[in-house]
């Protein structure tokens, strides 16, 4: 197959394919250790081993990069809960599975935090897409499927709460550390899955089965 060159860019198929896939690792490798407003383009395509006006060229911007890692990383995850309704404990098996991603991408976390919270940017907009949004449309199903609940308003304020449960511990680091001398260990152990997950869906179901008057 014969590459055709046009002002030194290239437009083989195969090497825009790698190129886009370098500079997206190497987006994430420097977003695991530094904040979204820290990366500069320049470094991104050190990281690649890449020219730096390829990030223009296929992405448009950084932001336009950094929008495709996250829609890159949502399809990479969400296909982890596609078989979640066949499980014997479907809110359990995502809270695991969540927590990991958690766990393992702290660039998500950093994002979340930084440049999603508050804000309406093309980024954060394409965050709320890919990930708050798919969970909204999934998780308020596996809890009324598990508790039994036939509310679906009730489900899906239970499931927003049972999200800050699990993501404001990552969120909140300094204050966790420094006021309450809580450790990453403390909150990424599946131990604290187990605790949480039972303390949530039993208190729905205590909710289901006695009327509390206050």
């Amino acid at each position: 197959m014969t590459t055709k060159v046009t002002r030194g860019r290239p437009v083989c198929e195969t090497k825009k394919a790698e190129q886009k896939a370098k500079l997206i690792i190497a987006a994430q490798h420097l977003l695991n250790v530094k904040s979204y407003s820290q990366i500069t383009i320049r470094e991104i395509a050190a990281e690649a081993k890449v020219n730096s006006a390829m990030i223009k060229y296929y992405f448009d911007s950084k932001e336009g990069l950094f929008v495709e890692l996250i829609q890159a990383l949502a399809d990479e995850h969400f296909s982890q809960f596609s078989d979640l309704h066949s499980q014997a404990r479907p809110v359990y098996h995502f809270m695991r599975q969540f927590n990991q991603i958690l766990q393992t991408n702290p660039g998500f976390v950093h994002l979340l935090a930084e440049e999603i919270l508050n804000k309406t940017t093309p980024l954060a907009q394409a965050f709320m897409s890919a990930f708050p949004e798919r969970v909204s449309q999934f998780l308020p199903e596996l809890i009324k499927q598990e508790v039994g609940i036939d509310d679906h308003k009730k489900a899906k304020l239970a499931a927003f709460s049972l999200m800050t449960q699990l993501v404001s511990p990552y969120i909140f680091k300094t204050l966790r550390q420094q006021a309450w001398q809580i450790e990453d260990a403390d909150i990424q152990s599946e131990q604290r899955v187990k605790e949480l997950y039972l303390q949530f869906i039993f208190g729905l179901k205590e909710q289901q089965t006695h009327e509390v008057e206050f």
